[in-house]
């Protein structure tokens, strides 16, 4: 199988797919709305996932590459979005070492320290949100949300977002950001699309919580860097 880069190709492939079955298409669209504690604003919408599944047969959908660079201390971007059995390249822009991990069930990965201008990579064969970290510099901390589907963006930092190129039908509608339960809703999208899908998500609940090393200790207690 092929294997290209980025978000693009994903929903290209996806609007090839249902030209050649002779499958309508049109977008789907709308806001993020968030519920944040008193006198808190919204400052993330970029980072909410929308993704569409359909109701009924299972989407066709290719692997691809994406990337997560490792820049001052940092992931750039802090939350990427890939589609089941892709991988993604962390690559270190920095003029230090990292160890880029996750502990998390169903994506467990250890890279090992590696330095400037050197990437490494892994592959995501599960569906789910996976927390990445750096076992040298606590306060990095990622997301990989990996879905099995090729219908899925990134809300803007304007918090709207847009899905191009949906063949009509019957979808479930999952809307997923790090501070907040995933939201869930049933849709129907019609030949000519479907506008103003918007989603109010509650970060009312949510609270901060130091991560551990991949040792599953505390950083202060392991003299680990900052």
């Amino acid at each position: 199988m092929r294997v290209q880069t980025g978000l693009r190709f994903i929903s290209l492939a996806a609007a090839l797919f249902a030209a050649r079955a002779g499958i309508a298409q049109s977008a789907v669209s709308g806001r993020v709305a968030m519920q944040e504690k008193p006198g808190e604003t919204t400052k993330d919408f970029d980072a909410t996932v929308v993704y569409l599944v359909p109701k009924g047969a299972p989407a066709r959908f290719a692997e691809s590459k994406a990337q997560m660079a490792m820049n001052g201390r940092q992931f750039s971007p802090r939350v990427r979005v890939v589609t089941t059995g892709s991988t993604v390249e962390y690559a270190n822009q920095d003029p230090f070492t990292h160890n880029i991990f996750s502990t998390a069930p169903g994506a467990s990965f250890d890279l090992g320290e590696y330095g400037n201008h050197i990437t490494k990579s892994t592959q995501f064969k599960k569906a789910g949100a996976f927390p990445v970290y750096c076992n040298i510099h606590a306060q990095m901390t990622a997301y990989v949300v990996v879905v099995s589907t090729p219908y899925f963006t990134q809300a803007g930092a304007d918090a709207r977002w847009k899905i191009p190129s949906v063949p009509p039908g019957k979808w479930q509608m999952h809307v997923w950001h790090e501070r907040a339960p995933e939201v869930v809703q049933e849709i129907e999208v019609p030949a000519a699309g479907l506008a103003n899908a918007d989603v109010t998500l509650d970060a009312r609940g949510f609270k901060q919580v130091a991560h551990q090393n991949k040792m599953g200790k505390d950083y202060t207690a392991t003299g680990i860097r900052y």
